[in-house]
């Protein structure tokens, strides 16, 4: 079967000639693929464009005369009106189309396309004989290049053989990527979204253009029409879910961008709504589209908490406690619960935040509930009265923390008292951070036949999800599409990363159940083009020294004329991260020059940008600095510590350096203190194969 995108026409406008032509265009073989005009804003595109063996390129337009009209041209009945059909004005505005968009290629793309490029433009009759249409073609006044093809009683074998025959010359790369993006701009990716697209003053006929690859391309434009409203109500009380996972770097994200734009494109005056977990992922989705769409459209882009702010009338976040404040708390109740006195109280917020993030409200629910991924030596029951004394605690102080925001959302939303369900469309970025009281939030904000669309990579590190997709309540069965080639980063680089990974998951005596990870294959590794060079590690003596040989680098960095936003840093330690931000403007002397992710996009003026591990999913830069990785290890040995839950936080650290790692393109530097750090390190340049 024939590659199709999109794989079904079912809800876009098309005549029935061209449905019947799709039809036909399905019974081909997979030598072939099959790419629809979604966007019909231009009227000098064509319909179709087709490639055989991906070298021979067809461009086609459907003409929707019958048999009776095609015939009445060739009897050239000259009492007949001036509208009468004749040879010469049959399928006249189809080729026009045709030449049209020839014409303009030319004109784009210069010498990449030249006179006699080998692309064959057809105008197909599906209602009309061909041997009519060959009769047409000889009564016609002048020749043309375009070629006419009816296609009643003729069977699909017989019109796959007619394009192999015509299959004489194979077009070159460079003008395959041209034409591809002329007929589908929407396709076309910026080459400042890629850390690794070489930075060149921008030409028309640049080879280094950018394109969605083939499985991205079909994950943005499969099942994007909602039904007719009638038809949502009365057949649909549910809503539609598709998953997007895969690699690091494989474009997940970028997927979700360009879902959500073709959408509201082809959906207009529908409600729209993406949601991240965290600002600076919000901000630099926002930042992408604004570039790829420059009018306005009705998307709403916000953090799952901006949301609730929203939604709930704005509640002051002056009385939400910071989770270092919750922690305290958590340690200053422990010497009342003498069962726990020996546990990590940082583990124990956790563990309370769990509760709140799976709507537990019971002891008997908490008992039982299946803890699979969070280890099971745990005293429940002193755990559950710690839990009730925290919320008392709370209470008394009139504050709240962030997991009791969203049980309050969730309530609310789920009652029906916020006059969901509101949107047509929701996107999740970075889903694997998503609750399952978040998730119930979203399902009750989804219209009836709604879409919802996730993009998540387990791999990359769960900070509140530990159940499977179905036991969060979504369910992705045979509705996931897995992205495999990698394209943010450098060979070298993403190397590291998986060596880093699965040597950190050889201490982990559960790794086996991390089947539903990404990690790339040696196989996919080796395709990356661009091989760089291994992260260089560092030593600083102390995290003070780290922050100033980061200083100093950048200082370097610009002095060599590295252009501005090319540099991320990330931070293991919030209180680090903020003393960090102040010595980078005193070093670069401009406070315009330094800025924080979580403060919105990314501004022009700033050489860098800064933002804590937690914040860091879904950024990405050419160069990254990473520091204060020290403090990830020592906190796995802590004595406090079950050995069921040392495993989870290492592999929690693990999930998280590696999303670290991956958010490098060409140059990773990581600035660590301890003489294991280091060594350990290290000795993955020399465990990675060459490459």
């Amino acid at each position: 079967m024939a590659i199709l995108i999109p794989k079904e026409l079912s809800g876009h406008k098309c005549s029935q000639e061209t449905a019947h032509f799709f039809r036909v265009l399905k019974k081909l073989d997979n030598d072939f693929t099959v790419r629809f005009a979604l966007d019909d804003s231009d009227t000098n595109r064509p319909q179709f464009f087709v490639l055989y063996q991906d070298r021979f390129a067809f461009l086609i337009q459907v003409a929707a005369t019958s048999q009776q009209l095609a015939e009445s041209a060739i009897q050239a009945d000259f009492l007949a009106n001036q509208t009468q059909l004749t040879p010469d004005t049959l399928g006249a505005e189809e080729a026009g189309i045709l030449n049209a968009f020839s014409s303009s290629i030319a004109e784009r793309f210069g010498p990449l396309a030249p006179a006699g490029l080998p692309v064959r433009k057809l105008v197909v009759f599906p209602d009309v004989r061909h041997d009519t249409i060959d009769e047409i073609v000889l009564q016609r006044s002048q020749a043309t290049d375009v070629r006419f093809l009816g296609l009643q009683q003729r069977s699909p074998a017989d019109f796959a053989q007619h394009l192999r025959s015509l299959a004489e010359s194979a077009i070159p790369e460079p003008a395959l990527v041209h034409l591809r993006a002329a007929f589908d701009p929407g396709s076309v990716i910026p080459g400042s979204f890629s850390p690794l697209a070489i930075r060149e003053r921008d030409s028309s006929a640049s080879l280094t253009r950018l394109l969605l690859d083939l499985d991205q391309e079909w994950c943005v434009k499969n099942d994007l029409v909602l039904p007719p409203e009638q038809e949502r109500v009365a057949n649909d009380t549910g809503y539609r879910t598709q998953l997007v996972t895969g690699v690091a770097g494989c474009g997940k994200s970028l997927v979700l961008l360009y879902r959500a734009l073709l959408s509201a494109r082809l959906n207009p005056g529908q409600r729209i709504l993406v949601l991240t977990h965290n600002r600076p992922l919000r901000s630099e989705l926002e930042r992408r589209f604004h570039i790829l769409s420059d009018h306005r459209l009705c998307i709403e882009w916000r953090t799952f908490f901006q949301w609730a702010s929203h939604c709930l009338g704005n509640w002051p976040e002056d009385d939400t406690l910071a989770p270092r404040e919750c922690q305290r708390i958590i340690e200053d109740l422990l010497s009342q619960h003498p069962k726990l006195a020996t546990s990590n109280p940082e583990y124990l917020l956790d563990e309370i935040s769990w509760i709140k993030d799976l709507g537990t409200r019971t002891r008997t629910d908490y008992l039982q509930t299946d803890r699979t991924g969070r280890g099971k030596s745990i005293n429940r029951d002193a755990v559950w009265c710690l839990f009730r004394d925290y919320q008392k605690e709370l209470r008394s102080r009139n504050v709240i923390d962030w997991p009791g925001v969203a049980i309050r959302f969730h309530d609310a939303a789920v009652a029906g008292r916020l006059g969901f369900p509101h949107y047509d469309f929701i996107f999740v970025d970075e889903a694997q951070f998503f609750a399952k009281s978040w998730f119930s939030v979203v399902r009750a904000a989804l219209k009836p036949g709604g879409h919802l669309f996730l993009a998540a990579d387990p791999t990359q590190g769960f900070l509140r999800r530990r159940q499977s997709w179905l036991a969060s309540g979504i369910d992705v069965r045979g509705r996931t599409t897995r992205l495999k080639q990698p394209y943010r980063n450098s060979r070298a680089i993403l190397l590291f990363a998986a060596t880093f990974y699965q040597a950190r998951a050889s201490l982990d005596p559960d790794s086996h159940r991390d089947d539903d990870l990404n990690i790339p294959t040696a196989e996919q590794i080796a395709t990356i083009e661009h091989r760089g060079t291994f992260p260089e590690i560092i030593s600083g003596q102390s995290p003070s020294d780290q922050i100033a040989r980061t200083c100093h680098e950048l200082q370097a960095l610009r002095k060599e004329g590295l252009p501005h936003g090319q540099v991320l840093i990330l931070h293991t330690d919030r209180i680090n991260a903020w003393s960090m931000h102040n010595q980078l403007v005193d070093s670069l002397g401009d406070p315009s020059l330094v800025h924080n992710a979580r403060g919105g996009p990314l501004p022009p003026t700033a050489f860098c940008q800064h933002a804590t591990l937690n914040a860091a999913t879904g950024l990405e830069a050419p160069v990254v600095f990473l520091l204060g990785i020290d403090a990830f290890f020592e906190s796995e040995h802590d004595p406090r510590l079950s050995a069921d839950q040392r495993a989870e936080r290492l592999r929690d650290h693990t999930r998280q350096l590696y999303m670290a790692f991956t958010r490098a393109g060409q140059r990773l530097v990581i600035i660590c203190q301890r003489e294991d750090t280091l060594t350990f390190l290290q000795s993955l340049t020399a465990l990675a194969p060459p490459g």
